[in-house]
């Protein structure tokens, strides 16, 4: 979901798809089939689209309420197509004959037949999505923190005008292999939220994760870590740029990406302003069983039975921090993966077959990114923020619970921090769309993609940050 920290519970699937280079033949447009899953047909639709020489694709799953899905990358020539989403066990391998793809699709080592034709699926109302042509300079820019380096991701920085000097944040999207716009659901909220800041007069910079759309390395191996690091070059880009006030850098975060923003603002001491969107403030292993909780209750599964898988859950996240990859260590997570399996009927009744299913969990508890987010504790980066705080969340937010972590973070970080701001939005969920439920299911029928008033309250307190520190300038 994700999209902003994905669901991280064991009972949602999330499928991407990729984008990539076009060699041959034009497979541009909408790709329509359907999987055959245990007597159950599920329909696939995958939207493809060309930025200069590569493809940009996103996926819906009509039946389930899915739409624009984030992608990663895919390879396309001589009319074979590869499709590939690292870290989450989903391969695809067709072959383009006039206006139809036949191939396999498969999503934790479970093959299925896919054969794609082209698709009339009407295209799904974002009416906030900003439209051409923009009242802004829009670049398109390399971040790296070395020539040499493996490492270097694609990004867009848009600008006020072409002959001021602004005030500049970098937007950091929550978990998952999110592009520029962390797109999801046919949402792009970044891009929202950069063209309304760079109206208001400031320079948004904002970009595609490593491994997803045109920036390289492997989203697959990217830890929390890395993530930082990626931000931290972000922030150092911005630096070098003669058009962005060197001395009025901030970061927005969002889900996860709210838990990046703090620990780049404590090493750097060039961030001078935050914004919190869904943080998490709790440890991982936390965040986590608080989804699963909220999963399981909307599924109506009996009290008894979360509490006991719920015990299960946290000694299988505790035994991840202690991962070595021995064995040992994977025999026994498979024992309790397997134990786990027998505690949930929904399962079953969905028809999900053990093995297939046991080995797709497997191999995502496995990777460095879930294990590293599973081992961060926010507070250990918050208590030692100095630097403006806005944090804000949404009352309805199911995969990051508002109150306790609002609360959480106005007490690390207020100890030592006299300018810290926290705000509940009652209605808002997770995305900071106004909704009823505020379940996953409920986001792509939602048309509007972030609320009016949280745009508004981010650029206020925004600006009154840059105000606050061209006084404290001119004291000096």
């Amino acid at each position: 979901m994700s999209h902003i920290i994905m669901n991280k519970t064991i009972l949602y699937l999330f499928l991407f798809l990729a984008a990539g280079k076009i060699y041959s033949q034009d497979i541009t447009g909408g790709w329509a089939g359907s999987l055959n899953i245990q007597g159950t047909s599920l329909r696939l639709v995958f939207n493809i689209s060309k930025n200069d020489t590569v493809l940009v694709s996103t996926m819906d799953s009509p039946d389930q309420g899915a739409y624009g899905l984030p992608t990663t990358r895919t390879t396309y020539s001589d009319n074979k197509i590869e499709i590939v989403a690292t870290g989450l066990g989903i391969y695809y391998r067709g072959v383009l004959d006039n206006d139809s793809i036949s191939g396999t699709f498969s999503q934790g080592g479970i093959p299925f037949p896919l054969t794609l034709r082209r698709s009339t699926e009407q295209v799904i109302h974002r009416p906030q999505t900003p439209r051409e042509p923009l009242p802004y300079i829009s670049e398109e820019v390399i971040i790296t923190d070395d020539p040499n380096s493996e490492i270097s991701l694609s990004a867009t920085l848009t600008l006020p005008d072409s002959t001021g000097v602004f005030p500049a944040v970098v937007l950091i999207a929550g978990s998952g292999p999110n592009d520029r716009d962390e797109t999801v659901y046919g949402h792009k909220p970044f891009f929202v939220i950069s063209d309304h800041l760079t109206r208001n007069g400031f320079a948004v910079l904002r970009y595609d994760k490593r491994g997803v759309g045109k920036s390289n390395g492997d989203f697959g191996k990217a830890t929390i870590n890395d993530f930082v690091s990626d931000a931290n070059n972000a922030v150092e880009y911005l630096k070098s740029r003669k058009e962005i006030d060197s001395s009025k850098i901030g970061l927005i975060g969002h889900s996860e990406g709210g838990i990046i923003a703090p620990m780049v603002a404590v090493e750097n001491d060039d961030v001078k302003f935050i914004v919190l969107m869904a943080a998490p403030a709790t440890s991982g292993i936390d965040i986590v069983l608080d989804q699963n909780e909220n999963s399981m209750k909307y599924q109506k599964i009996e009290p008894e039975t979360i509490d006991r898988i719920q015990i299960l859950n946290r000694e299988i996240f505790e035994s991840l921090l202690k991962w070595t990859g021995t064995e040992n260590d994977r025999t026994a997570l498979r024992d309790k993966l397997s134990y786990l399996w027998e505690q949930l009927p929904i399962l079953i009744k969905l028809k999900v077959e053990k093995e297939p299913y046991l080995r797709a969990q497997f191999n995502a508890m496995i990777t460095p990114g879930y294990r590293s987010f599973l081992a961060t504790n926010p507070d250990d980066y918050l208590s030692k923020v100095s630097c403006a705080v806005f944090a804000i969340n949404g009352g309805n937010d199911v995969q990051v619970q508002a109150e306790k972590n609002l609360m959480a973070i106005k007490g690390s970080v207020d100890s030592g921090n006299p300018n810290v701001v926290t705000k509940l939005y009652p209605e808002l969920n997770h995305l900071f769309q106004e909704s009823i439920t505020g379940q996953p299911d409920e986001y792509t029928k939602i048309e509007q993609t972030l609320s009016p008033q949280v745009l508004s309250d981010i650029t206020v307190w925004l600006k009154r940050q840059i105000d606050l520190l061209s006084c404290q300038k001119k004291t000096y």
